[in-house]
């Protein structure tokens, strides 16, 4: 045994000292993953474990997750992560032909199927019942809560906060980067002026929206105060646009005498699909193609 064991030793010996002897490219391995001292790691090493904004540990990459956000659905396959999904919630739509298993949704997760589906990560952006969360993290799946984004900057870091638990925390911050300025190019070149945004239940969208973040990109909000509400006082000006949800009418507007009052004295009525709000991803630029296609329509 301990003559088996000599003869191991000295092969190893020589092998190490003819490697010592040839060339100094003995790897075909990125620099930034070669380790001092002769051994390698992933790159996975390099970026985990990492914390989230809410303080959640991500210690490697995911193999498999989960989402019951549609939001955080679209987003993981525009980043070229669908693969990686073993479970949606049951309104996920998009992209077409997902085809993976349905778990609930964030306000009726199901906790049984996402246990026997073991995704190591699950994606919310509803925080889900702390004893939810228990269950989950008892069986071993982290929870990533991802704050619904009220503002450009939250809007890029879902992107963040997702890429991040792919890639690590140097990708994340690119990926915000790329979102925010992607928002910011699809609304280059319109000129609103002044605006409200008129929600599917006929409340305007205040500052601290995300309606509002984002159409702000083309114009000013004159509807200052926070949530949603029909504005109960007088605002400084009359809007030069009315941005209302494409599931409203012009009758739906006119009926409501705020609005109706707006139309009278000029405003301008343009629609848009409400859902890109209710599901931020990529698509929120279909809000500016919307206008500005309407607004090419009229100037024509």
């Amino acid at each position: 045994m301990m003559k088996k064991t000599t003869g191991i030793i000295a092969a190893l010996l020589a092998a190490v000292i003819l490697t010592g002897c040839g060339e100094k490219e003995t790897s075909s391995l990125p620099s930034e993953i070669i380790v001092e001292g002769g051994d390698t790691t992933s790159a996975d090493t390099a970026v985990f474990p990492l914390e989230l904004a809410d303080g959640t540990v991500i210690n490697a990459a995911p193999e498999r997750v989960a989402s019951l956000s549609p939001a955080a659905t679209e987003i993981i396959a525009e980043l070229g992560y669908s693969d990686r999904l073993c479970a949606v919630s049951r309104y996920c739509d998009y992209p077409e032909g997902l085809n993976k298993q349905t778990a609930g949704s964030s306000e009726n997760p199901d906790i049984d199927r996402l246990i026997e589906l073991a995704p190591d990560v699950l994606f919310t952006v509803s925080p889900l019942a702390e004893r939810e969360v228990y269950a989950l993290e008892a069986a071993g799946i982290t929870v990533a809560d991802i704050a619904a984004p009220t503002s450009l900057k939250q809007y890029g870091a879902m992107y963040g906060t997702i890429t991040a638990v792919f890639e690590g925390e140097e990708a994340g911050k690119a990926a915000a980067e790329k979102a925010e300025n992607a928002l910011r190019s699809a609304a280059s070149g319109i000129e609103l002026g002044t605006f409200i945004y008129v929600t599917p239940k006929l409340s305007a969208a205040g500052a601290d929206t995300l309606e509002s973040a984002a159409l702000s990109l083309c114009g000013i909000n004159l509807f200052t105060g926070e949530g949603y509400s029909v504005p109960d006082e007088e605002l400084p000006e009359l809007p030069q646009y009315i941005i209302a949800a494409d599931s409203l009418t012009e009758s739906d507007i006119s009926k409501n005498a705020v609005y109706s009052a707006m139309l009278s004295g000029g405003a301008k009525l343009l629609f848009v699909p409400a859902e890109r709000f209710e599901r931020p991803s990529a698509r929120l630029s279909d809000v500016f193609s919307a206008i500005r296609e309407q607004m090419t329509e009229t100037a024509e």
